[in-house]
């Protein structure tokens, strides 16, 4: 593109010129000259960041040129940035030049040199460094490295994940056929760089296509809609929170959305409800399309533009690879059948940059084993039902908290919810949520369980519904569903959440209460407390109902349990309802409390 029309904007910066093609090789020959007088070379790890969006934005796309680019988040603390670096083993960081910096100093502490970007009038910047030039490493990647990505890991190590030139181009190339994009399209920079989503939607494939984008800050939501009557944008890439952002907002730019020219909007790092994706489809008149891939292997699957047909609650189909679902044995499940999904082809990276035995893990054969649970239909669409990780094993039955996730927040006045498991004595693991509702919603966690009994069976109720006002997630958006527990106020070292006493329960309450601690063998039930949390299960719970029909004279029903009866308060109420209904079945069994004023009742 730069040989072809080099005044064609690849980069466009809001009150700015835009960056054009030719600028952009102009930097890259640039980069590439000045660090190999430096004695950088390709396989070397770079790694850092620019403080300008715009500049982080140049230097993700001229650095792979030269050398292998590791792009870091901008507000880690030193000791991470310490631990990133001693890992790498970088022979310079790209750093603000603020010599206080965090990063500044971790690569300091290493003796690793530091240099910094000087941004220039036309969008090009150029390249200092300290003293220190040399540093003398032996290279972990490899010189058909382009990135090196951090990733999170399921034991809080981070995963670092090299990206391969003709992976990369591969996939661009893909996903430019799939979305039939060109010179004309314009997008949207609005994730951070150092996410996979951010570099490889924003710049890789645009510019790969000889479009643009418009370089905002990560989530400027307001910035999102603003671009549309400045550039007319066609298209966005974006994490789903950021859709939904987008979503809430739409009523305050009406102008804007009426404007709008978009072919598509996708979402990257999770999955839109079904009625948020109609509901942006409806207001920019342009369909929303859902994909699936990971940082080590781009693209798996991704949804057709039209006239190719969707499938509801599918990803798409493969992209540039295969896909399928095996067992516990490894062996192909059939069409529609679940199991985890693995992925072969060549956008699949060729392991960890320092971690063999967990390289070794995460393949079977040539298969590269995603960690989400999900199936292939006969048509050879994908579809995700939840991770492997994160399964929750209630009795040995193994629940998976995504499609309870999307069932909660299909209900109308619920902005979204997590659903984790709590430790159990008998069942091992036992199911309750958080859920956040919308600002003028009244809902209560009797309708939410309801809603979830009628559409997933009583086997996928959460026996609690924790309300808060937001709930925890990574800056890609994605749910921190580990983290819950301690969220909602869970002491992991409880099988339950801390009881509420007695103190203002009634005498039947009170009663109650006094039964279900024999019952449970414990003496700190309250009047909110959940029979399931505070231990019981389905043999406890028919026990139970027994003695409420000997002391009390009401039968109550077993599912009553998993339902409203499942606190002393909600089975007091049943029990006062079942008399009223039922009156023969009254029992004859009095309460009385003495009080101070000689009153009983």
């Amino acid at each position: 593109m730069a040989d072809r029309q080099p005044e064609a904007p690849f980069l466009h910066r809001p009150d700015m010129s835009a960056v054009r093609y030719g600028a952009l090789a102009g930097q890259i020959r640039y980069v590439r000259e000045r660090l190999r007088s430096w004695g950088i070379v390709p396989g070397d790890i770079v790694a850092g960041f620019a403080r300008s969006r715009a500049l982080m934005a140049m230097a993700c796309a001229s650095l792979p040129a030269s050398s292998t680019f590791a792009p870091l988040g901008s507000t880690l603390a030193t000791n991470a940035y310490v631990a990133l670096l001693r890992r790498m083993r970088p022979r310079a960081v790209l750093a603000p030049p603020a010599s206080d910096h965090p990063l500044r100093i971790a690569a300091a502490t290493l003796g690793v040199p530091a240099m910094h970007a000087v941004p220039g009038d036309d969008g090009r910047f150029a390249l200092e460094i300290e003293p220190g030039v040399g540093n003398a490493v032996e290279p972990l990647a490899r010189p058909g490295h382009a990135y090196v990505l951090v990733t999170s890991g399921t034991t809080g190590r981070p995963k670092l994940a090299p990206l391969g030139h003709r992976q990369m181009l591969d996939y661009a190339d893909a996903m430019i056929d799939l979305l039939r994009l060109g010179p004309d399209d314009v997008g949207y920079a609005l994730t951070p760089f150092h996410f996979a989503g951010g570099l490889r939607s924003s710049i890789l494939i645009p510019s790969l296509a000889g479009a643009s984008f418009v370089c905002l800050e990560a989530s400027d939501v307001d910035g999102f809609f603003r671009a549309i009557e400045t550039f007319a944008p066609t298209h966005l890439a974006a994490p789903f929170a950021i859709h939904r952002a987008i979503l809430r907002r739409a009523a305050e730019f009406p102008g804007q959305v009426a404007s709008s020219r978009f072919r598509f909007l996708r979402t990257t790092a999770g999955r839109l409800d079904p009625d948020e994706s109609a509901a942006l489809e409806r207001l920019f008149r342009a369909p929303v399309l859902q994909g699936f891939g990971s940082t080590e292997v781009c693209g798996i699957a991704h949804e057709p533009m039209p006239p190719r047909p969707r499938k509801h609650g599918s990803v798409g189909i493969p992209v540039g690879g295969d896909v399928r679902a095996i067992d516990a044995g490894d062996r192909t499940c059939g069409p529609g059948e679940t199991g985890e999904l693995v992925v072969r082809g060549p956008l699949v990276f060729d392991g960890y940059l320092d971690d063999p035995d967990l390289t070794a893990r995460s393949f079977t054969g040539e298969w590269f084993r995603t960690g989400d649970l999900g199936h292939v239909d006969e048509d050879g669409y994908v579809f995700i039902t939840g991770r492997l990780a994160e399964l929750i094993n209630r009795g040995g039955e193994k629940i998976s908290p995504v499609e309870i996730d999307r069932t909660i927040e299909a209900l109308p006045g619920v902005r979204e919810a997590g659903t984790f498991g709590v430790p159990h004595p008998t069942l091992g693991e036992e199911l309750v949520a958080a859920v956040v509702l919308e600002p003028d919603a009244t809902l209560g966690t009797a309708e939410i369980l309801a809603h979830v009994r009628d559409r997933l069976g009583a086997r996928q109720v959460p026996r609690h519904v924790y309300v808060v006002d937001a709930l925890p997630r990574t800056d890609a958006g994605k749910l921190r569903r580990r983290a819950l527990p301690e969220w909602v106020g869970i002491d992991a070292d409880r099988p339950a959440p801390a009881s509420e006493r007695l103190t203002d329960a009634t005498p039947l309450e009170s009663a109650l209460a006094g039964l279900w601690s024999a019952v449970l063998r414990r003496d700190d039930v309250g009047r909110d407390d959940n029979f399931f949390l505070l231990g019981g299960d389905s043999m406890s719970a028919a026990e139970l109902v027994h003695q409420v029909a000997a002391v009390f004279g009401v039968s109550l029903p077993l599912h009553a349990m998993f339902e409203g009866a499942a606190t002393p308060a909600g089975m007091a109420r049943a029990i006062v309802r079942s008399r009223t209904t039922d009156a023969p079945q009254r029992s004859p069994f009095r309460l009385s409390t003495s009080t101070g004023n000689g009153t009983t009742g």
